[in-house]
Parts: structure tokens; sequence; C-alpha cells
């Protein structure tokens, strides 16, 4: 089941079966933005990351000395058990809470919020977290939506590229074969120092995986027509740019922390990024996408 939010600029509308944005429409054009999730490509339009960002070595990790299996990028993804809380004229919000369930996949009690306001030209895309437990809980949190690429008819990939807010000289690590990521930095062709000109080539190695940027925002931009939609994400400290290597969209992903790296050794508290929130908590974050 799909639920829609629309204003005088935009229609959006977000999948229930785990709280992903399924489409974001320009009223005027009546173009879509989000890319259409073509399961002989790549069968999602923006996953929800909680509470883990990527793959675990090995599919498994150690928390308090016992193992568990956490599916890749968590527990929301495709998660049929996500509930609509709460419906407005400008928002959605979507709920997960623990359950006998996930408590053998993740050894935390917790009360997950996703929501979706539109405002104007913007998608605000809020998420609060919080510990329903009696001890601290550990997380990394993500963001992962795909945006079409070609967006106007007869343009080509290669006629895209992200504008990075300011130059950018921070680490950017390369991905393994196994889904996890490496040690070993990955060069970027830049051109001007925050230009990433968008080719399927690029992908070839899986995603390039940013730390520490300089910019808190991002513009997806066509050489031929201009600016298509910009993302503001102040405060996440990790940020992802991945695609297919066939596959027609680029998705800008804001996290805080990483997948599992050679330093984790297989030991949950070890994950870079990872964020602590004591008993009684809540944790927020949110990012904010602009049609331009």
């Amino acid at each position: 089941m799909r639920h829609a939010l629309e204003n005088h600029r935009l229609s959006i509308s977000i999948n229930e079966i785990g709280a992903e944005l399924a489409s974001i429409v320009n009223l005027d054009s009546g173009r879509e933005y989000v890319w259409q999730a073509d399961p002989d490509v790549w069968g999602s339009s923006a996953p929800v990351l909680f509470p883990i960002i990527g793959m675990l070595a090995d599919g498994k990790t150690m928390i308090d000395g016992q193992e568990y299996r956490i599916p890749k990028h968590g527990m929301v993804r495709n998660n049929p058990n996500l509930e609509l809380f709460y419906h407005s004229e400008d928002r959605l919000t979507f709920r997960l809470c623990y359950s006998e369930e996930t408590l053998k996949l993740y050894p935390y009690k917790f009360d997950f919020r996703i929501t979706y306001r539109l405002r104007n030209e913007h998608i605000i895309v809020y998420h609060e977290v919080m510990n329903v437990d009696d001890k601290p809980m550990f997380f990394n949190l993500g963001a992962h939506p795909a945006f079409r690429v070609p967006f106007i008819d007869g343009e080509d990939y290669s006629d895209y590229f992200l504008r990075f807010e300011h130059k950018e000289s921070a680490g950017r690590y390369s991905v393994l074969p196994n889904g996890t990521v490496g040690d070993v930095t990955r060069p970027v062709p830049w051109q001007d120092g925050n230009i990433l000109p968008l080719t399927h080539e690029l992908f070839a190695k899986d995603a390039l995986v940013f730390k520490d940027l300089s910019s808190r925002s991002i513009t997806l931009e066509s050489k031929i027509t201009g600016p298509v939609l910009k993302m503001d994400y102040a405060g996440w400290t990790h940020l992802g740019i991945w695609a297919k290597p066939n596959g027609d969209f680029v998705c800008i992903e804001p996290w805080i922390g990483l997948a599992d790296t050679p330093a984790t050794g297989g030991q949950f508290m070890n994950k870079e990024g990872l964020i602590e929130l004591e008993s009684g908590q809540t944790y927020e974050m949110s990012y904010d996408i602009k049609v331009l």
C-alpha cells in the first residue's frame, strides 16, 4: 500500500512496506524524480537504514558476547510490519517497534519513526529513534534515496553531474567484494574540486563512500537543462554515492556510520560512527530534498 501527500507544487507517495519514498512528481511538468524500482536492475527506491548501514562482515556480529545476524541495511528495509502512525495534510509518519522477532536480530528495545513532510518544494525526512530499553542502545542510521538520471527524456546519463557545496579533499573509501568498506582510499574523478560527473563506469566498483565532507548539500544537475534537485544533509557524518552500473539513477545517501570495516573485527561496538542512546532518550536526525 502507498500513502500520498500533495500540495500546489508536488505530489509524493510512500510505500508502507519499508516506509520507502516511492515517488516525487512535479505537478507542473508531470515529471517523476524518484527511481521506479525496476526489479530487473534494482528493486528499491529509497531504503531506510537502521540499525546498520550496508553489510556485516560474514553477515554476523557480536553484541555482549552473543552472535546476531542483522540483514543488509538493517530491519526497516522491506519490512511489512511498519504502521502508518500519523497522517495530516502535510506529513506522514511510519513506526516500527521492537518485537520478539527483532530481538532475535538486534538485542535492543526501540521505537523507530520516520516522517515525510511536504512543504512547498521541499520533502523533509525526519528520523526519530527512541530507546525504550532499560540499558543504552547502539545503532547506525542512514538514508538511500535514488533519483532518476536522466531526468529529461532525450538526455543521456553522462549529461548529469553532482555539484558539491564546497571543494572537497575528504577521505573516500573503497567497497570490498563482500559489501564491507576497505581501508584503501579510492580516487574520485573530481572536476574543479566539487563537480562529480556521472557515468555508469563510475559505479563499476560499487559506491563512493565519503567521510568528513566540507559540503552539507549536493545538487543534481544536467549540463543541458540545469539543476534538478538539491539535498541538504547537515549533521550526517558520512555520505554514499551509488548506482547500479546499468541503472538510470543515482543514490545520494547521508549516513551516520558505515558498513563493517577491517577494524570492526566482528564486534558491533567497534563499528564506525556508532550512536549511543541512553535509556528513555530520543535521537533525531533529518535531511531535506528540494525540487529546483
